[in-house]
């Protein structure tokens, strides 16, 4: 990230680790993802959201994905450097399978939207309630439906705006950006999902024409 120029950005959508030390139960013959790295701590986050906070133009909008687990770090820490404005509920079509006894069974996950007044959301006025069914993390333990992301960077950017995501995962932001009309910056170190995944957005197409 701190190759990247200041105000160069138009809209931050990452779903960054949570904290957690999550491992995906998910398997079959072909995929067995292994943990996150850096997801047994948040003492990166502080940096990284100082440094989004430098990326970002004048008028701008920002999705960060976190569970409930953190969410009060996250936001603690976001509101240091960016304004916060709402928390958007992914409301997904499956629970966790641990804890089967003890709780109940979690269907959504956070997301942190922020704005600094300066670009107004596109369309009609939404609930903060999303709703879409989740994806069967064939990809990445945490893949996001491209549906979703192409559904909030139409709702926050503009054709051909720079969409950055640092946190690659499964290429779903890269993939949404080529969908809806946008540029994308995305940022992966594992080299697994880069070898894997960089086949996913070259057989993309891109939208003949973009509103």
């Amino acid at each position: 990230m701190k190759t990247l120029d200041d105000n160069s950005i138009d809209l931050v959508l990452t779903d960054p680790p949570y904290g957690m030390s999550f491992v995906s139960s998910f398997r079959n013959e072909t995929t067995k993802h292994k943990a996150i790295h850096n997801d047994d701590n948040l003492e990166w986050l502080d940096d990284y959201i100082k440094e989004i906070s430098r990326v970002l133009k004048k008028e701008w909008h920002s999705y960060i994905f976190c569970s409930m687990h953190y969410i009060d770090v996250f936001v603690e820490v976001i509101k240091k450097y960016l304004p916060y404005k709402n928390i958007l509920i992914w409301e997904k079509n499956n629970t966790w399978m641990w804890d089967l006894e003890w709780d109940y069974a979690p269907k959504y996950e956070f997301c942190i939207y922020c704005s600094n007044w300066e670009n107004k959301l596109r369309w009609k006025r939404d609930s903060n309630i999303m709703k879409w069914s989740k994806t069967w993390n064939d990809l990445h333990p945490t893949q996001k439906p491209v549906e979703m992301f192409a559904y909030l960077i139409e709702k926050s950017s503009k054709p051909w705006d720079t969409i950055l995501d640092c946190f690659a995962w499964s290429w779903t932001t890269a993939v949404a950006a080529i969908e809806t009309g946008r540029n994308y910056i995305v940022i992966e170190k594992e080299e697994q999902y880069v070898d894997i995944i960089e086949k996913r957005v070259k057989n993309t197409t891109p939208p003949l024409f973009v509103i």
